[in-house]
């Protein structure tokens, strides 16, 4: 392969790339549009109706905002590109190839977007009198920018799973507006607005405001949170509409794994009661019933923030057993690939570990085999570990298993090289799982080493 591979211990690759990804999402979609939409919109009513108290509430929210979106969401934003590099190389890079201009347009309005808010953060105070009408143009300014974002990301995104034509024709138009780009990008934004909503009530509702703008201002989140949360669900059933049916399938399992998911009345269930609190926060509000929606706020944010990391962890799981369909498997062979290694071998044709050294020693041709067949989504001993998997079969089994893996679960890509590294890699899986060797950190290319215990 034409990068070396690494493996995260005890967390595993995927796991990693998720955590960065939904922070990244909660703050991008929740804070940077939701939250500023509603603190532009309080700098408005406040400049409009000659409302000091609105303009308080703008204000307070600012800086916060400020701090969350530059100090974490640019960060993880970054993190997103450097877990992304170190540990799905050649899946980064193909998206490159083909996102070229937009991603190069993303970070652009990347950093526009970071200059803008700084910039209106540090001219808050100075715009007084006529010119506090800068505070909503700047603002709206803003948000725009948020939202481009959202919609160059949407199309990559989207491409990820629903890649249409794009393996067979190439092109760039396909793959950008490809049938789930629409519906991604108008849920995202349905779902900006829910979370920022939620997390405004959340300050009006425990920061030290007077009652009477409190109960003037309750309403109006309400409405908007009533309104963003309907159209999220209609936007919702657009988008599952948009996604294959062999896809479809697998999202009740990708929440619930394998454990809970012979179970799958508690998804529908768990997803119900989240929406209900919410609902019940967005009806607390517009009746101006002020303890209760206190009451249901913390659990909204909870649940608003979850529903977000399920929808991206269905997004990223369903699409197995590939990075993008028809192209691409999750562990970064390519799908022409697939025949070239059963005949050619794939430790033949692997660089990297060749000028590692690992050529021989049987230990560690197992492990590289791990790493590019399995590292994508196992550990050897942490979450959704192989050995633990592995613990009762026999190595005749794991070896048979390792051959109709993708006709036996559907979401795993197939295994890929010669019948003997295949003996290779199930020799390495027994013994892993049996106790009688461990990977080590090391500081060569391969990044793992074998010990025996």
């Amino acid at each position: 392969m034409p990068f070396p591979l690494y493996a995260v211990p005890i967390f595993g690759n995927g796991m990693v790339i998720g955590l960065v990804g939904i922070i990244h999402v909660v703050i991008s979609h929740g804070v940077a549009i939701g939250l500023m939409a509603f603190l532009t919109l309080a700098a408005y009513l406040g400049v409009r109706k000659n409302r000091p108290d609105w303009e308080d509430h703008a204000e307070r929210m600012l800086k916060p905002a400020a701090i969350i979106i530059t100090g974490v969401g640019a960060v993880t934003g970054a993190g997103i590109w450097f877990v992304t590099s170190a540990l799905n190389p050649r899946g980064i890079g193909s998206m490159l190839r083909v996102f070229f201009w937009p991603w190069f347009i993303e970070w652009v309005v990347f950093v526009l977007e970071v200059g803008a808010l700084l910039f209106y953060y540090f001219m808050w105070k100075r715009w007084t009198m006529e010119r506090k009408k800068y505070r909503f143009y700047f603002g709206c300014l803003y948000v725009f920018l948020a939202a481009l974002s959202s919609v160059l990301i949407s199309g990559i995104l989207g491409f990820m799973l629903t890649s249409d034509g794009w393996p067979w024709n190439k092109s760039f138009l396909s793959a950008f507006l490809n049938p789930s780009f629409l519906p991604q990008l108008f849920f995202r934004l349905g779902l900006s607005l829910v979370l920022g909503s939620i997390f405004s009530l959340a300050v009006l509702l425990f920061a030290r405001y007077r009652d009477d703008f409190r109960h003037r201002a309750l309403p109006l989140y309400g409405a908007v949170l009533a309104a963003s949360s309907g159209l999220t669900l209609a936007f919702a059933a657009w988008y599952l509409a948009a996604v294959p049916s062999r896809f479809k399938a697998q999202a009740v399992f990708s929440v619930l794994t394998s454990h809970l998911s012979q179970h799958p009345g508690l998804f529908w269930a768990a997803n119900l009661a989240a929406f209900l609190v919410i609902a019940g926060l967005a009806i607390a509000s517009l009746l101006k019933r002020a303890p209760l929606a206190k009451f249901l706020a913390a659990p909204a944010i909870v649940l608003a923030v979850g529903l977000t990391a399920e929808f991206e962890r269905v997004r990223e799981f369903i699409r197995g057993p590939y990075l993008m369909p028809g192209y691409m498997y999750s562990n970064q062979v390519l799908v022409v690939e697939e025949d070239y290694f059963r005949a050619n071998s794939l430790l033949e044709n692997a660089p990297w570990f060749i000028a590692a050294g690992g050529r021989g020693d049987e230990n560690s041709e197992g492990a590289f085999l791990f790493l590019q067949n399995c590292s994508c989504c196992h550990t050897t001993g942490g979450i959704n570990s192989v050995a633990d998997r592995s613990r009762t079969l026999s190595r005749d089994g794991i070896r048979v298993i390792l051959g109709h893996l993708h006709e036996m679960v559907p979401f795993m890509p197939p295994f890929s090289g010669t019948e003997e590294e295949r003996d290779k890699l199930a020799a390495f899986l027994y013994k892993l799982a049996q106790g009688e060797i461990r990977l080590l950190p090391s500081g060569r290319i391969l990044l793992l080493r074998v010990e025996d215990k």
